[in-house]
């Protein structure tokens, strides 16, 4: 009977160098990736709020916006950063798309993140104040509009929109609910106050679609809120729209007399519109591993984002209560001492 023996196949040396050479090449070369980390939470109560016009009261507590870190867009991130990072575990690998648009620099991102700040400091500010019984003016402003839409020939930078369809606009919020109803190609009849004239201008726009099929009129809005009081926010190294529904909590919490800490730990995240809507928002997994290590007893999410909360092993300790309104997490602080609260569902 024959027998037969395995043969170990010899590659010749130049396929091994070759080999090994792009092995070490996948290892080395830049990948479209970014990595996210979590932040260290920072506690707003002790100088981020600053208030005049009022009386303030002291806290017995913390009160944190929590962060995440995220390689910048022009950082070359390699093959071996990517495993590097997976490997670690606290470390999230998402494709750059995901977190910058196309081509965009690092210095047009921390931009749009130090407006995007701004703007939720307007929002929370005007959330909380008008929470609170305060009486305030809002001036709708044009502050950039996109080029390839109908608005860039009727509209113009700081043009003061006063009304929609002849309904008198006093939020943001109020227009974007507006647009809900409409689609791309409709004709929009804007009411608009244009430099120190006392004359209305009657602009008609054609809307425009987004990517996801929805229609925009193609303009940014900024926001300026007039109230008897004045709150500064200001908090370093920060940027984004995601920290809106804590800093509003954190003006009410220094604005009343109620203690709502108690001495606890408090944390969370989340968008806030002027009218207290919460909205969601990115790396919420890392915002909740950042805030656990800092030993935070409850925090604060968007409900919209209970669907990308998963691994309860990793978030035992921590209590992560969803919220959809300024209201409803007003309403959690309240509660009890051992009181039941709603929790995000795990995947």
């Amino acid at each position: 009977m024959r027998q037969y023996f395995p043969v170990k196949a010899k590659l010749p040396r130049f396929s091994k160098l070759l080999f090994v050479a792009l092995i070490l090449l996948a290892f080395f070369v830049p990948t479209p990736y970014v990595l996210l980390s979590p932040g260290t939470p920072q506690n707003i109560l002790t100088s981020a709020i600053s208030i005049s016009g009022a009386e303030v009261f002291p806290s017995k507590g913390k009160l944190s916006v929590t962060s995440v870190m995220v390689t910048n867009p022009d950082s070359y991130m390699t093959g071996f950063d990517i495993l590097y990072g997976w490997a670690r575990g606290e470390q999230a690998v998402l494709p750059r798309v995901e977190i910058y648009p196309e081509d965009e620099s690092t210095a047009e991102s921390t931009k749009q993140g130090a407006v995007d700040m701004q703007q939720s400091q307007v929002n929370a500010t005007a959330a909380a104040l008008t929470l609170l019984g305060y009486k305030g003016e809002s001036k709708l402003l044009v502050n950039s509009i996109n080029d390839k839409t109908d608005a860039v020939n009727k509209l113009k930078i700081e043009d003061q929109l006063i009304a929609v369809e002849a309904i008198s606009l006093t939020s943001a919020t109020q227009l974007i609910d507006f647009l809900e109803s409409k689609k791309p190609g409709d004709i929009l009849n804007l009411t608009v106050l244009r430099g120190t004239s006392e004359n209305l201008l009657q602009v008609q726009i054609k809307l425009s679609a987004r990517d996801d099929g929805s229609a925009f009129i193609g303009i940014n809005i900024e926001t300026q809120q007039e109230f008897p009081i004045a709150v500064k926010i200001k908090l370093d190294e920060t940027g984004g729209p995601s920290g809106g529904l804590i800093f509003a909590l954190g003006i009410i919490e220094k604005l009343g007399s109620e203690d709502l800490l108690r001495g606890r730990n408090i944390a969370g995240t989340g968008t806030i519109t002027d009218t207290g809507r919460v909205g969601p928002i990115g790396g919420i997994t890392e915002k909740i591993i950042g805030a656990k290590k800092a030993g935070v007893q409850i925090f604060l999410a968007p409900i919209d984002n209970c669907s990308d909360i998963s691994s309860p092993d990793l978030f035992k300790g921590i209590q992560i209560v969803p919220v959809a309104t300024l209201t409803q997490a007003l309403s959690v602080l309240r509660a009890p001492d051992g009181a039941k609260l709603a929790s995000c569902p795990v995947n």
